[in-house]
């Protein structure tokens, strides 16, 4: 099976998705969640090492290792929050897509950008159908399906 490679015109059509990126602020916003998130890190360790009660939690009744409670602190305190983090950067990273999708047809790309999911779909060796709740909990980028069929409801508007 060869690849297909892109055409230049479903090139720039990528770029316009790239560019819609940029345009509509998704990585300022996405290094300013990262930012918050490490700052909320930092100060819920710095609250918790400093807590008997989660060290006695686990058989440390007179030494308080800080090894250990960063372990403590980050398999068992954090493990639940970044997991709903997760999600829901996954489902804010999602959206940014469908956004990114639509700005490239708003350049007039639509169409290209159509053919060109498909041709890297098809060289990345990708599968277009998956699980909407598998799909949801763990893909950055919406399923093939789900953009061409955005991108088409776009296109006949």
């Amino acid at each position: 099976n060869k690849k297909q490679g892109c055409k230049n015109e479903e090139v720039l059509a990528v770029l316009g998705h790239e560019l819609g990126h940029w345009k509509l602020g998704h990585t300022v916003k996405n290094i300013i969640i990262s930012q918050m998130n490490s700052f909320l890190c930092f100060f819920l360790f710095a609250v918790l090492i400093g807590r008997k009660e989660l060290f006695a939690a686990f058989g440390f009744y007179e030494t308080q290792p800080t090894l250990i409670g960063l372990m403590i602190i980050f398999q068992f305190i954090f493990s639940p929050y970044n997991e709903v983090l997760s999600f829901c950067l996954t489902v804010l990273s999602r959206r940014f897509e469908f956004q990114a999708d639509a700005f490239a047809k708003e350049l007039g790309k639509a169409k290209d950008l159509y053919t060109a999911l498909i041709k890297l779909n098809k060289d990345n060796l990708g599968f277009p159908v998956s699980d909407w709740i598998f799909s949801m909990w763990h893909y950055s980028h919406p399923p093939l399906l789900e953009r061409l069929q955005a991108l088409k409801d776009a296109k006949q508007e």
